[in-house]
């Protein structure tokens, strides 16, 4: 290892079970019926029916690879990587805001982290994670003062 490599922090590797498995299955479905019905929109008389199916269409992979399928997190001192299936993702804790918030949709329960300067996200799917690995990141979330999103605060 070299002097310049930083050593991880924490480390958050997808669990493996047969239920993760299954809905790794069932989402997999789930965005091929997706893509089933921005066909069906493209082959439509309609050109707005034809413009939102090649639009959905184009993001569904997008969609299924960028807030589904993630490998793992490691957490460093400056910074943390998000490894996906066929990239891997670098945020600076100072290019975040100081908030995140847990969302919940039919297939995906997820950490929701904005950018400052983007109108982007960074999305992790929590349903791939072990609940104390999860409490780990979001307590070391709240050590580098990103805490959760409060619509009201007092």
């Amino acid at each position: 290892m070299d002097d310049t490599e930083q050593k991880p922090i924490f480390v958050m590797k997808r669990k493996k079970s047969f239920m993760i498995t299954l809905y790794y299955i069932f989402a997999t479905l789930w965005y091929l019926a997706a893509a089933l019905v921005c066909f069906g929109l493209l082959f439509n008389d309609n050109i707005t029916f034809n413009i939102i199916g090649f639009v959905l269409l184009v993001f569904t992979p997008y969609i299924f690879f960028y807030a589904f399928d993630i490998k793992e997190v490691i957490c460093y001192e400056d910074y943390f990587i998000i490894k996906r299936k066929f990239f891997i993702i670098k945020c600076c804790y100072s290019e975040l805001r100081n908030e995140y918030s847990i969302i919940r949709t039919i297939l995906l329960h997820g950490l929701v982290i904005p950018y400052k300067k983007l109108r982007l996200k960074l999305f992790i799917n929590l349903n791939m994670f072990k609940k104390d690995d999860i409490n780990k990141f979001i307590e070391f979330l709240e050590s580098k003062n990103i805490t959760k999103y409060k619509m009201f605060k007092l």
